[in-house]
C-alpha cells in the first residue's frame, strides 16, 4: 500500500522550484553554446570586418585632418605673397589639389576678386557649379551677371538673372534686371521689385528709389 501511494506521488513534489529555474538556465545555457559553436565562423568574421571599418575610417579621418592643414598652410602662404602670378598659382593649387576642403572655396572667392576677368569668369561658374552653401551660390550669379554686363554682354547677364535667388539675393537681382532692360515700364516694374524686396543694402535703396522717382516723373 505505501508503494502505490509513493508511485502516485507528482514528480512536482520532489523537484523543487529552484530546481526547475537552474534546469531551465542549463538548457538556455546549452542552446547559447550550441547557437556560438555553429555561427562561430560567421561571428569571427563579422568582428574582423567590424575593427577594419574601424581602423579604416580612423585612418580616412586622419587623412582628411591632414589635407585641411596642408590645405590651410598653402591657402594662408598663398595670401602672403604679394606677386599676382605666385599667388594666383597656389590658389590654383589648393583648388585643385584640395578640392574637398573648404580652402577650396576660399580660394575661389580670392580668384573671384582676380583682375583677370577670365579668371575671375572661371572662378566664379566654378563656384556655381560647387557644392557650397546655396549662398554662395547666388552671389557668385550676381557677381558673373555683373560681370557680363560689365563687358557689354546683356544677352548672358540676362540668362543669369532669370533664375531666382534667395530672398536677400533678390533685390540686387532685380536692381541688375532692371539696370539691362531697354523698355521704361519693364525698367519701372523691376525697380519697383526690387524696392519690395527683403534689403540688407541702404545704399542701393536709396538709389533705386531716386531711378524709380525719375522715370515716374518723365512718363
Amino acid at each position: 500500500m505505501n508503494e502505490k501511494k509513493q508511485e502516485n506521488i507528482p514528480v512536482e513534489g520532489i523537484v523543487d522550484a529552484q530546481d526547475f529555474v537552474e534546469l531551465k538556465r542549463d538548457m538556455q545555457s546549452a542552446k547559447t553554446i550550441a547557437w556560438l559553436q555553429q555561427y562561430q565562423q560567421h561571428l569571427i568574421a563579422g568582428l574582423v570586418v567590424l575593427a577594419l571599418v574601424l581602423v579604416g575610417y580612423s585612418l580616412w579621418q586622419e587623412q582628411k585632418q591632414t589635407q585641411k592643414e596642408s590645405a590651410a598652410l598653402m591657402y594662408m602662404k598663398a595670401l602672403n605673397i604679394s606677386d599676382k602670378e605666385q599667388r594666383s598659382a597656389l590658389l590654383d593649387s589648393v583648388i585643385k589639389d584640395y578640392a574637398d576642403t573648404g580652402y577650396a572655396t576660399l580660394a575661389l572667392l580670392q580668384k573671384a576678386k582676380s583682375d583677370d576677368l577670365q579668371a575671375r569668369r572661371a572662378a566664379l561658374e566654378a563656384l556655381m557649379a560647387s557644392h557650397g552653401a546655396p549662398e554662395l551660390h547666388w552671389q557668385a550669379r550676381l557677381d558673373l551677371a555683373e560681370l557680363f554686363v560689365a563687358e557689354g554682354n546683356m544677352e548672358e547677364a540676362r540668362t543669369l538673372l532669370e533664375a531666382h535667388v534667395g530672398k536677400y539675393f533678390e533685390q540686387p537681382r532685380y536692381a541688375l534686371l532692371a539696370h539691362i532692360s531697354t523698355d521704361k515700364g519693364e525698367k519701372i516694374e523691376f525697380i519697383q521689385k526690387a524696392l519690395d524686396a527683403e534689403s540688407n543694402d541702404n545704399d542701393l535703396t536709396a538709389e533705386l528709389e531716386t531711378q524709380l522717382a525719375l522715370l515716374q516723373a518723365s512718363e
